[in-house]
């Protein structure tokens, strides 16, 4: 198609053609990194949800695979997980038919190039309409899943010694953000000066703060509940731009980092996306840390790729630094925000310096602050031939 050159990206991950959104089944598993997702395999547009499947070494530098798991005559395959399990990666997603939806799993012994499906599928079942997107992960013997209950704006907690039989530890919500059904749960710990803390993220649509978005939560996790260390009363936005969904973290990085991969779209507005050979693209891979900030830990993140540009300045006492073409992008010193056009961010930067990272492709921009502490996330399709350069400027 012809608008294909102009908005492929350069560098983030999108399929060679048709629909993509939610990232699956992120795993690192016998020197590849792994990414599943969510793929109609015969069009451009939502439908037919299988899990598309992409490798690389680097997590920038992808080569996409035949569909992993196809619907089939069960149902179609919604979001999930998965886990490295000696020469085998153990996938879990969520069957879903008009009706019902269940957490099944299926094993690759090859890579994840092919995938069998457990002929007792389902493993877990709560004979609901709506219950799904499995995460799973190790916890200490035994393994946890974290699955949503979207319409009751709860994250269930399961435990099991085989992957097959789960039993129920307890539910977390509503709270926060309950304006939109929660999606795509994700539970982690990060360390912050030899303390642990654990993060529990939350997708939900509508209800973020333009359209979908993402939540999180810092807290305890004692291997039968989540603990929210602060209040809930108002939601912590892990993204402050409008295109980043259902984001979740690799299980079983090599080097123990917390690398987090989203959705760069939003439900809202997708359907205005050009009418190229694919439709929509994941966001840059991030490692995720911890920092103090104002009197809280908060969730970082830094993007794993160079950036394209920086802004290191002196704090203005008023007015705007940044980098100004195509788009605008810095920080507003009056209203004390970080922004990329008219989407912003409340920042409060210390030592008397702003320091600002952008990361700019042929259709996406995302702003971080040095400490990773802000990040706004943006698809953006400028009009044919645009340039993407962008120079410094002050007001």
């Amino acid at each position: 198609m012809s608008l294909d050159s102009e908005y492929r990206p350069k560098f983030h991950f999108t399929p060679a053609k048709n629909w993509m959104n939610d990232p699956n089944g992120l795993v690192w598993h016998n020197g590849e990194y792994h990414l599943f997702f969510q793929h109609n395999p015969f069009g451009t547009k939502w439908g037919h949800m299988s899990w598309g499947h992409a490798v690389s070494k680097d997590l920038l530098n992808w080569i996409e695979l035949p569909v992993a798991i196809a619907e089939d005559e069960d149902g179609v395959i919604f979001s999930g997980s998965a886990i490295s399990q000696g020469d085998e990666i153990v996938a879990f997603y969520t069957r879903h038919t008009d009706s019902h939806q269940s957490q099944c799993i299926a094993r690759s012994a090859d890579g994840g190039r092919t995938f069998v499906k457990y002929k007792e599928n389902p493993v877990l079942d709560e004979e609901k309409k709506d219950f799904r997107d499995p995460k799973v992960c190790k916890f200490q013997d035994h393994w946890i899943m974290c699955v949503a209950q979207p319409l009751d704006r709860q994250i269930s907690f399961y435990k099991s010694q085989d992957l097959i039989n789960w039993e129920h530890l307890s539910n977390f919500g509503p709270t926060a953000a309950v304006d939109g059904i929660w999606e795509c749960p994700d539970l982690f710990p990060l360390e912050l000066d030899g303390e642990t803390f654990w993060v529990l993220l939350v997708s939900l649509n509508p209800g973020g703060l333009y359209g979908s978005g993402t939540q999180y939560f810092i807290g305890d996790f004692d291997g039968l509940a989540f603990k929210p260390k602060y209040s809930t009363t108002e939601p912590r936005w892990l993204d402050f731009g409008k295109d980043n969904y259902a984001g979740v973290t690799f299980n079983n990085e090599p080097d123990g980092r917390r690398i987090f991969i989203g959705w760069m779209a939003n439900w809202e507005d997708v359907k205005e996306h050009p009418e190229t050979s694919w439709t929509c693209q994941m966001t840059i891979p991030r490692k995720l840390g911890l920092f103090r900030y104002l009197g809280e830990v908060v969730l970082t993140q830094k993007p794993i790729c160079n950036t394209t540009y920086e802004i290191n300045s002196a704090l203005p006492v008023s007015g705007k630094v940044g980098l100004t073409g195509f788009i605008e992008v810095g920080f507003d010193s009056d209203r004390r925000t970080i922004f990329i056009n008219n989407y912003e961010a409340p920042y409060e930067p210390e030592g008397g310096k702003i320091h600002l990272k952008v990361v700019l492709d042929s259709a996406s921009v995302e702003l971080f602050t040095g400490d990773g502490v802000r990040s706004i996330s943006l698809a953006i399709f400028p009009a044919e031939g645009t340039s993407r350069e962008l120079t410094p400027f002050t007001s």
